[in-house]
């Protein structure tokens, strides 16, 4: 075996043996290192503790009519809706709308070529972290090489979550906004068409078909029963006007009624969409807004030597100890 067993004790006499080898090396690594971490830029740490809200259209929670149904928007989501706000933020158009606010091309030191975004994103990863905690809310937690710029671009990325989720869902709001207003205008065209034709039916002497039917057999069994030729006549006039367009009359008022009773429902819903078209609520409650901390949270300097010296000085116990025993291993085989 070219390594054999060894004891603690054995370790020791050996690190003895090679103590000006292993000092030498763990000093190098140690003054390396501190150049190293003194070179490092300064990070400051921001973080943002938000909850997320449940997810309802503006008028289902606001204006729905059966208050038993009625959604209450101050309550706070569970793990889905949690899941769906990590999504959000995790997201690249987020990311995308952060970096051209807050200029993170530029603060982060990102050449603009070809591979910006790839980039971008790789930094992004490094200083920007979202997890879910314990208690289902979500913590953001956000480097930056000022406290200030860390804690308006942690407040930044909150903020801007509700923005990327209302243009998520504009262009299926005004897709809907678009149907319903169209069906609105269609109900209220076909209803001007439908009372025009009516009012030319008025005019040809159809008032309402119903009651001038009940009303002209009641004047013309009379006007029989008297003998009266003149009034026979005149209604006979009237009831052949009846027999004409009756059923024109007939078919216009019972499709007006139609239109009718469907334009306050499709106004009450055309209301709906535009609000949720025009107005959001909140995708969350933030519960702690990030404040800027002057205090560093990295490099951590001293552990950064510490580790450093400390693999120095391993590295190379293991490196004298391999050349020593392959020494060994080359002197049984001569």
């Amino acid at each position: 075996m070219m390594i054999e067993n060894i004891s603690a004790q054995m370790l020791f006499a050996k690190a003895l043996k090679w103590r000006k080898t292993l000092v030498m090396y763990t000093l190098i690594a140690t003054l390396i290192a501190i150049v190293v971490a003194l070179l490092l830029p300064k990070q400051y740490k921001a973080t943002v503790v938000v909850f997320p809200a449940r997810h309802f259209s503006t008028s289902k929670l606001l204006l729905e009519q059966n208050t038993g149904n009625q959604e209450d928007y101050m309550q706070l989501g569970d793990e889905d809706d949690a899941e769906k706000l990590i999504q959000i933020l995790n997201s690249d158009a987020l990311k995308l709308k952060v970096a051209q606010v807050f200029d993170l091309y530029k603060r982060w030191k990102i050449k603009d070529t070809t591979f910006a975004y790839h980039y971008l994103k790789l930094k992004w990863d490094e200083m920007v972290t979202i997890k879910r905690t314990e208690f289902n809310s979500i913590k953001i937690e956000v480097y930056d090489y000022t406290a200030n710029n860390s804690a308006n671009l942690a407040n930044g990325i909150c903020n801007y979550c509700d923005t990327v989720r209302n243009e998520m869902t504009r262009g299926v709001s005004n897709q809907a906004l678009r149907i319903v207003k169209q069906a609105l205008d269609n109900t209220m065209i076909m209803m001007g068409q439908l009372e025009d034709s009516l009012q030319t039916l008025r005019q040809l002497g159809v008032l309402d078909y119903k009651t001038d039917v009940e009303a002209y057999t009641k004047s013309y069994a009379k006007a029989i029963e008297k003998g009266n030729k003149t009034a026979i006549i005149e209604l006979e006039k009237k009831l052949d006007i009846l027999k004409k367009y009756g059923g024109a009359y007939l078919s216009v008022n019972e499709n007006l009624k139609k239109y009718r009773f469907k334009y306050p429902v499709l106004k009450a819903k055309y209301d709906d969409e535009l609000m949720n078209n025009k107005e959001n609520l909140p995708f969350k409650f933030v519960v702690e807004k990030a404040k800027p901390n002057e205090y560093k949270a990295k490099p951590k300097r001293f552990l950064l030597v510490g580790l450093a010296a400390t693999s120095a000085f391993i590295l190379t116990f293991l490196i004298l100890l391999f050349k020593e025993n392959l020494s060994k291993l080359n002197l049984k085989n001569q």
